[in-house]
């Protein structure tokens, strides 16, 4: 059999709070979800196809004449909520070739029954996907019943069923991913050295910000093991030459002996890669920056979201902002950048807690922030929250799955757009970082990159509200 899987563009993303003028030059990351799911496919024998159109430019005619040049037996494709419209688009060609078609990503654990109420939607998947997708296509080639397939979303005799959502334990046990299958040229990002791509050492996430919505795969926080992880990491230096890996767990430092022992193996190999991750400040100290430092890590991604105390517990965020300002000191101190991540216009903000962000956004002088628009997605207790208090009616995102509503979603601080803007110049344009910027700089494709962001600010653009 022969599979195809699609990761489609986000045109039909009529909600996302990224600004146009920037999100146009951040770059591309890999789709690491549908490249694992070839892999365990590929490892079984089965012939699998990838096309990632924002990789490759496609148009959506382009798509369809390679959906229909492939003649798929099955086509699969992932999604979130808000990019369900692109995800259609897929399935919608890949039927019309005869395809049995599949739906996985974040949007099956929300609403199973609504997506799957598509007539060109075969089957869904909720959880983790690698092997539900796997024993489908098994039960599909041998002509055997689906239904007790853990994390199957299917229909029979006109109903739809969901299935218990799947989590893999052990992460040692799934291949690495097939990159092999992927335009690995096509994928950079702007704060990083190309070539790059993007790693996970860990799944799961034990925190519960209010506005961030848990995947089945959070409930347990799994981990890989070091050497696996390294081994993956020399594989890449190898092969593609890397000169940087993106790691994009939840938190890689959530487990101090987790990221201790990387480091600990990237030393031992003498592996000279440059890395990053995500992290919190209270899963963090000295010692450990020194070691991440020693074994490779160039940079640290923490998400700060405001620079209001009031504003973080809306958030449940759990941190103190005492304890920010101290680990960004001790993370430059280590000699490791810092990225910090802000969230302008959550639910009850006024112009004195917007002001504290943009204030503790200065005054942590990171190398580099991202402030976005506060958006609150199904199954989050912002949704809930922006629901109960009538900024939003009905359930939105529900309706929004069954095509029945194509409205933007409003922003809980009317001029949000205009914060927003502030915020990105009033950070990016300050005389010492544009100082600190020029003096850091160490070859012609850094100062394109730098000259593309400075370009996305000067002519900073908002999506335009509907």
């Amino acid at each position: 059999m022969k599979i195809v899987l699609v990761r489609n563009h986000d045109y039909g993303d009529i909600n996302t709070r990224l600004p146009e003028s920037l999100n146009k030059i951040r770059g591309i990351l890999p789709p690491l979800g549908l490249a694992y799911i070839a892999a365990v496919l590929e490892q079984a024998g089965y012939q699998v196809v990838i096309i990632d159109v924002p990789a490759l430019n496609l148009t959506s005619q382009d798509l369809r004449q390679r959906i229909i040049a492939e003649s798929a037996d099955i086509v699969g494709v992932t999604t979130m909520t808000s990019t369900l419209k692109g995800a259609l688009e897929v399935l919608k060609i890949a039927k019309e070739s005869s395809a049995i078609t599949v739906i996985g990503g974040p949007q099956l654990a929300i609403y199973p029954q609504e997506t799957l109420s598509y007539d060109f939607i075969d089957y869904g998947i909720i959880g983790e996907g690698e092997y539900p997708f796997l024993n489908l296509v098994r039960a599909i080639e041998e002509k055997k019943p689906v239904k007790e397939i853990q994390g199957l979303v299917y229909k029979e005799n006109g109903k739809i069923y969901a299935n218990p959502a799947y989590i893999h334990m052990n992460l040692d046990e799934i291949p690495f991913p097939s990159r092999h299958l992927l335009p690995m040229k096509k994928y950079t990002s702007i704060i990083s050295r190309d070539p790059m791509t993007t790693m996970i050492s860990s799944r799961g996430c034990p925190f519960q910000c209010g506005f961030c919505f848990k995947t089945p795969s959070d409930a347990k926080y799994r981990m890989r093991s070091a050497k696996n992880i390294v081994d993956e990491m020399e594989s890449l230096s190898n092969e593609y030459k890397l000169k940087e890996i993106m790691f994009y767990d939840d938190t890689l430092t959530y487990k101090k002996e987790h990221v201790t022992a990387i480091c600990d193996e990237i030393l031992k190999r003498n592996l000279k890669i440059r890395w990053e991750s995500p992290t919190r400040v209270d899963n963090i100290d000295i010692e450990l920056l020194k070691l991440m430092r020693k074994a490779g890590c160039v940079r640290l991604r923490y998400g700060v979201e405001s620079g209001d105390r009031k504003i973080l517990k809306l958030m449940r965020k759990g941190i103190d902002l005492d304890l920010v300002k101290h680990v960004f000191r001790l993370t430059k101190k280590s000699g490791i950048e810092t990225f910090a991540y802000f969230i302008i216009g959550y639910i009850h903000e006024n112009i004195e807690t917007l002001k504290n962000t943009l204030s503790l956004a200065k005054a942590l002088h990171p190398d580099y922030v991202m402030f976005t628009v506060a958006t609150p997605y199904p199954g989050t207790p912002l949704y809930a929250m922006a629901r109960d208090e009538d900024y939003i009616s009905g359930d939105y995102w529900r309706d929004y799955t069954l095509g029945l509503r194509d409205e933007r979603l409003p922003y809980f601080v009317p001029d949000a757009q205009a914060w927003i803007s502030k915020a990105y110049r009033d950070f990016y344009f300050q005389p010492t970082y544009i100082i600190k910027r020029l003096f850091r700089l160490t070859n012609l494709s850094e100062l394109r990159k730098d000259f593309l962001a400075t370009k996305g600010l000067i002519c900073f653009k908002m999506q335009r509200a509907q």
